[in-house]
């Protein structure tokens, strides 16, 4: 894989370009600064050196004046010796002139014009700048000549320009060779960066591909930095989760299994009973009946199977027709009535004739009732009661199944909903855990929801809301709360 390809390479790269950017940046704007600082310091030293020459001429000056002597200029080039060979040094001004042997001692006029004597007596030097026919440009720096308190000339003291920036070369190769190891150290740092930072991402990599593998137990332990730590998090609840949701569906497989396995025995078993002739005449008709009702069972295990599938997956088709509520909750109720006495309970409906209409599936709606009265019936003890209750409140109908049984621990209430998830009942009864989970897919598929009500009554209370057609609501209906003045029909 090329490097660019991957994130260490790109982080790499990155911070190659950035450190490269920085650098070119440094030279230039350090370059500049430095060179003027190298040049504005050469300067001052020309401007310090003009000073001193100024002074020593000065000086003599004052010595001869007060000795009444006749004054002696030094000679440019002897003051040059003391300034360099690249100086040049010239005299203006009265009195000065004699020390002149070159024909060049003289300062040009171009030059001499730019100085001023009240400038230099309040500064005391003064910057000037001038060519000479012939010559480079010059620099120049003119300190005071005084004798007794008054200038009576000036010190000249130039340079070429050239000579202020000399010093540059050396130091423009000493910047470049610091510039260069710093560079050679820096990306060594970022490469040993990117690697630190990226290694959490290989590490979480390799994990994927344990987890692909099917090893659930993998997990990733925090790497130091939020972000990180937060991915390393979400990926172990992650995979938790599938481990949890593998273990469920191992779980439901055995039970599916064996709720396969028991009707195809029974109809097995009916089949080559009648196939052997050992079956007497007066009994054929229980062993059809018999595999009649195993072969509904399996076909009622298929079909909610094959519900879970489709909905899902999003494939679930329903037929919108308006309704009564009444009249599919007397057909749920009706549905029950065999087994609920079979198991010694008691149904009791509460439904009000005036219920506004809901535009909605009939079937689904009447599946999701038989499966929290079915529920309820296989919950509730022996003379126990159910209660199956509707309204409509807030734009909404709503309607609860209610038992008497021991209710649902606080540590199931977050499962109840998930398939393939059951417990046993008091009746020694172990369904596959699909009912509940579909029942809330189809309320949500019609537009309302389904939810296990978390009320301190004892027993189990489902609530079933489904929204309601037009605005023929009864607003001035109790709450769902409201379970006091319910008044109750016995079925």
């Amino acid at each position: 894989m090329r490097p660019w390809r991957t994130l260490r390479g790109r982080v790499a790269l990155g911070s190659l370009i950035g450190l490269l950017t920085a650098a070119v940046v440094f030279a230039a704007v350090g370059s500049g600064l430095i060179r003027s600082e190298t040049e504005e310091s050469a300067r001052s030293e020309l401007d310090r050196q003009a000073e001193a020459m100024a002074a020593l001429v000065s000086d003599r000056a004052e010595r001869a004046a007060q000795n009444g002597q006749e004054f002696q200029i030094f000679k440019p080039a002897n003051l040059e010796r003391l300034v360099g060979p690249d100086s040049r040094l010239y005299f203006t001004g009265l009195g000065l002139s004699p020390g002149a042997e070159r024909p060049n001692d003289l300062l040009p006029a171009v030059a001499a014009e730019q100085i001023s004597y009240e400038e230099l007596a309040q500064a005391g030097v003064q910057r000037i700048d001038f060519e000479e026919p012939g010559e480079p440009p010059a620099e120049a720096s003119a300190a005071p000549v005084s004798v007794g308190g008054e200038t009576v000339g000036a010190i000249v003291l130039a340079r070429p320009p050239g000579q202020f920036g000399a010093a540059w070369g050396d130091l423009w190769q000493r910047v470049m060779i610091a510039t260069v190891i710093g560079l050679i150290v820096a990306i060594g740092v970022s490469l040993y960066l990117a690697d630190r930072v990226t290694r959490p991402l290989r590490r979480f990599q390799d994990a994927t591909r344990q987890v692909a593998g099917g090893d659930l137990g993998t997990r990733l332990e925090p790497a130091g930095t939020q972000e990180l730590d937060e991915v390393a998090s979400g990926f172990n609840s992650m995979v938790a989760e599938l481990a949890h949701k593998d273990d469920q569906s191992r779980d439901f497989l055995m039970r599916v299994t064996h709720d396969l396995r028991t009707p195809l025995t029974a109809i097995r078993g009916h089949a080559a009973a009648l196939a052997d002739g050992v079956v007497p005449e007066e009994q054929v008709g229980r062993s059809l009946s018999a595999i009649e009702g195993e072969a509904e069972r399996l076909e009622t295990l298929v079909t909610d199977l094959l519900d879970l599938a489709r909905l899902d997956a999003h494939q679930f088709r329903l037929e919108l027709t308006e309704v009564e509520p009444l009249e599919i909750l007397d057909v749920a109720v009706a549905a029950l009535e065999a087994r609920a006495e079979d198991a010694s309970v008691r149904i009791e409906l509460d439904v009000p004739d005036d219920l506004p209409p809901v535009e909605t599936d009939v079937v689904r709606v009447r599946q999701i009732v038989c499966n929290l009265l079915e529920n309820a019936v296989r919950w509730s003890p022996p003379d126990g009661t159910v209660r199956l209750w509707a309204r409509s409140v807030r734009h909404r109908l709503v309607v609860e199944v209610l038992d008497d049984g021991p209710g649902v621990p606080e540590a199931d209430r977050a499962k109840i909903f998930e398939p393939f998830y059951s417990h046993e009942t008091p009746r020694g009864h172990c369904g596959t855990g699909l009912g509940l989970a579909i029942s809330r897919q189809l309320a949500r598929a019609l537009g309302g929801d389904l939810e296990l009500d978390p009320g301190p009554i004892a027993g189990s209370t489902f609530r079933l809301t489904l929204p309601l057609t037009g605005a023929q609501i009864d607003e001035g209906a109790p709450a769902a709360g409201e379970r006091d003045a319910r008044p109750r029909t016995t079925v």
